[in-house]
C-alpha cells in the first residue's frame, strides 16, 4: 500500500510558495519514504511598457543567466541497522517573464529517500 501526502502551500502575501510531495510504502520488508520538496519566493518584479524596456532588463540582469547557487548530494548506509538515506538539494535563481512582467525567482528544490528495514541488513556469514 502506497500513502501520498500531497500539499501546496502560498503565502498571504503571494511571494513564497512551497510544494511537498511525500510517499511512503512497504515492499519485500523494506520501508521506503521519499519527498520532493519545492519552495520558491519571488524577490523581484518589473513591469515592462514597451519592448525597449525589455531589451534594457535583458541586458543588464538576465545576460547573467539563472544561477545556480549551491547543490549537495548526501547519502548514507548503514548496514548494521538496516537504513539508507539520500538526499540532493538545489539552491537557484531564475527569471520568468509572463505577458509584461518580468519576476525574479529564487527557489530551493529538496529530494530525499530514506528506506529501512530488514532488507538492508547485512547477512553475517556463519563460520
Amino acid at each position: 500500500m502506497r500513502d501520498i501526502v500531497f500539499k501546496n502551500l502560498t503565502s498571504t502575501d503571494h511571494h513564497k510558495r512551497d510544494v511537498v510531495l511525500s510517499e511512503a510504502f512497504v515492499l519485500n520488508g523494506v520501508t521506503t519514504k521519499t519527498q520532493k520538496h519545492f519552495t520558491y519566493f519571488v524577490r523581484d518584479h518589473a513591469l515592462m511598457h514597451s519592448p525597449e524596456e525589455l531589451t534594457e532588463w535583458i541586458k543588464r540582469y538576465a545576460s547573467k543567466g539563472p544561477q545556480l547557487k549551491d547543490l549537495s548530494v548526501v547519502k548514507s548506509y548503514d548496514s548494521k541497522v538496516g537504513e539508507e538515506k539520500f538526499e540532493v538539494k538545489i539552491i537557484g535563481n531564475l527569471y520568468v517573464l509572463r505577458d509584461q512582467d518580468i519576476y525574479s525567482v529564487d527557489f530551493i528544490q529538496e529530494f530525499r529517500i530514506d528506506r529501512s528495514g530488514d532488507g538492508l541488513k547485512r547477512q553475517r556469514k556463519k563460520l
